[in-house]
């Protein structure tokens, strides 16, 4: 079992989240909890790295669900970074691909570009 850890830190313009280890129900109130913190911080677009994600679940989806809403609420982008083919499939099972904005790594997005996918996706 890989334990779950987050960090956060601002990198070209944007809070990154960087998620490495299992995502499951025993770390989504983890997880919750530093994405709120990390929107109520900062004013630039949040990327959540999912590159070092080994396990991801229903929880652990649901997550980034209410993450992304929280997100929205408060008229911030969030995109997902590092998407592995595994949480690629379990998006495209759950019909939630189109719900994100995905790039390859949190380094390949400016301000500006976030600004242009927040207001696509609504």
């Amino acid at each position: 079992m890989d334990e779950l850890m987050i960090s956060t830190m601002q990198m070209n313009g944007s809070m990154v989240v960087t998620v490495r280890g299992e995502l499951d129900i025993v770390g989504k109130p983890l997880l919750c909890t530093r994405i709120d913190d990390a929107l109520r911080t900062g004013d630039g677009p949040l990327v959540i790295d999912l590159s070092g994600v080994s396990f991801i679940d229903a929880q652990g989806l649901s997550a980034l669900m209410v993450s992304r809403r929280h997100a929205t609420e408060l008229n911030r982008s969030l995109m997902l970074a590092g998407v592995s083919a595994a949480v690629r499939r379990l998006l495209q099972l759950t019909k939630l691909e189109d719900s994100f904005a995905m790039m390859p790594s949190p380094d390949t997005v400016s301000p500006p570009d976030a600004r242009d996918l927040f207001v696509r996706m609504q």
